[in-house]
């Protein structure tokens, strides 16, 4: 005669007690990680958009010394609305035209609903480079 073995009900407890813990570790984590990626799919490319307006504006306005300008009236540097909500755009500092291009200032890009993470285009000596924070 055979006896079947199975769990007790201490052993299923502790089981299911470890499972609650990895999802309870797991669940933020991946929260983080989707509000990011929203960001990153609707603000940062609104935000790259307003930097490369702002880049072309200053090479096309063929400047021989350093010029402040207002970026305010560019056509990609407004407030959009977006699938997953509108994207607010920031314009942050002075922006400055040197002779190859925008050399100081910086463009940020707000996703309403997202506040942990911020899409930002900072501008450098003939270039600028955007990330999400």
């Amino acid at each position: 005669m055979s006896k079947c073995k199975g769990f007790t009900l201490i052993e299923l407890l502790l089981v299911i007690a470890l499972l609650v813990i990895l999802a309870s570790m797991a669940i933020p984590s991946y929260m983080s990680y989707k509000n990011k990626s929203k960001v990153a799919n609707f603000a940062l490319s609104i935000a790259s958009a307003c930097a490369k307006d702002a880049m072309a504006d200053c090479v096309s306005r063929f400047v021989e010394a350093p010029t402040s300008f207002d970026l305010s009236n560019l056509p990609n540097c407004s407030n959009v609305n977006t699938a997953m909500g509108n994207v607010k755009v920031l314009l942050d500092g002075s922006y400055t035209c040197a002779p190859g291009g925008v050399a100081s200032g910086t463009v940020k890009g707000v996703l309403a609903g997202v506040e942990d993470y911020t899409a930002v285009c900072e501008f450098g000596e003939n270039s600028f480079r955007c990330t999400v924070r």
